[in-house]
């Protein structure tokens, strides 16, 4: 097979990239910080790092997908979602008591960021809050119902 014959693969949105990254880095800068809010933020990083790593290799690359199924398209390299979605729908229990964790870890970063007088962290821990929100409410919904719709139009 040529280079160009290969298959690309199903990317994460940008947007939703984007977002990922920049809680990635801010979570980062808030490790670094000395004292409680440190030790809090590493906390989170902790629990959040292997979630992040699982929701880009099954949550959200499937996204990019919703755009064109809503405009009605459909192609043969669309199956290569189902593994992905298939396996978001099996873990979707597990990637929910995680986000019970994160959210208990989130709320700590906020309450001992506020504490400390730390008006950035405590932002990022309302916008990782947030995110953790929209994760449950509409990507992961979203995820599982574009790899229902990709099925069913390949049948």
């Amino acid at each position: 097979m040529t280079h160009a014959q290969a298959k690309e693969p199903v990317e994460i949105p940008g947007s939703i990239r984007a977002e990922h990254e920049a809680i990635h880095d801010a979570l980062e800068r808030a490790t670094q910080e000395p004292g409680r809010v440190g030790e809090a933020a590493r906390a989170l990083a902790k629990v959040l790092h292997p979630h992040f790593v699982r929701e880009e290799q099954i949550a959200l690359p499937p996204l990019a997908l919703l755009a064109p199924l809503a405009r009605g398209e459909f192609a043969p390299r669309m199956l290569d979602v189902l593994p992905m979605t298939d396996s978001l729908r099996a873990e979707l229990p597990r990637m929910l008591e995680e986000h019970v964790a994160i959210r208990a870890a989130t709320s700590k970063l906020g309450d001992v960021a506020r504490g400390e007088g730390n008006t950035r962290v405590a932002r990022l821990a309302e916008e990782l809050a947030l995110h953790a929100r929209s994760e449950e409410e509409i990507f992961y919904p979203a995820a599982v119902l574009v790899g229902d719709l990709v099925r069913a139009r390949a049948q």
